[in-house]
């Protein structure tokens, strides 16, 4: 009957051994601190109360635990996650009737895939005159949700035939342009 409880890599806590995990965390933990041997060695002797330690391997589990726990401590808590920075376009998420964020990313990912512009703003500014061309909006964050998919399709259409935006007319990609006031 094994014990209720005890983790995989801790089968040794029951024998008083120190386990392989053990031994890899302390050697690990030793590591990325750059401690050398004299001060690792005088940490395991603290730590097992006798001054015959030199090594890990001669600690009970207990006693490594302990350890582990002190080169914990000294190595401090790692540093904090780099903040996100959140997707283009979550801005727009929400808006009845309107395309929606991902919709916005769509289209500008798919854009940049045929667009010869540079720089990102140079790829917007032509997005949003190719925008304007097929659907009559301002603006890619002015796309309405139907229009999506006939800002998608002209886009395709550039891919397979391999136009590129300058070269790209109305005409070519089977679309009509609505008529302004």
């Amino acid at each position: 009957m094994s014990g209720a409880g005890v983790k995989v890599g801790d089968r040794f806590a029951n024998k008083g051994q120190i386990s392989p995990r053990q031994i890899k965390i302390i050697h690990t933990l030793v590591s990325a601190l750059g401690m050398d041997r004299e001060s690792y060695v005088a940490l395991l002797q603290q730590v097992a109360n006798s001054s015959k330690v030199k090594s890990s391997k001669e600690l009970t589990w207990r006693q490594a635990e302990n350890v582990i726990d002190d080169l914990q401590i000294k190595k401090g808590s790692p540093a904090p996650a780099k903040a996100k920075r959140p997707l283009p376009f979550t801005d727009l998420d929400g808006r009845p009737g309107m395309a929606s964020g991902a919709q916005c990313r769509l289209m500008a990912a798919s854009w940049s895939e045929v667009s010869r512009a540079e720089t990102s703003e140079a790829k917007m500014k032509a997005l949003d005159k190719f925008v304007k061309r097929i659907v009559g909006c301002d603006s890619i964050r002015f796309v309405k949700g139907w229009q999506v998919e006939k800002v998608m399709k002209a886009i395709t259409v550039m891919k397979t035939k391999g136009v590129s935006d300058a070269e790209t007319t109305t005409d070519e990609v089977g679309l009509l342009v609505p008529q302004g006031p």
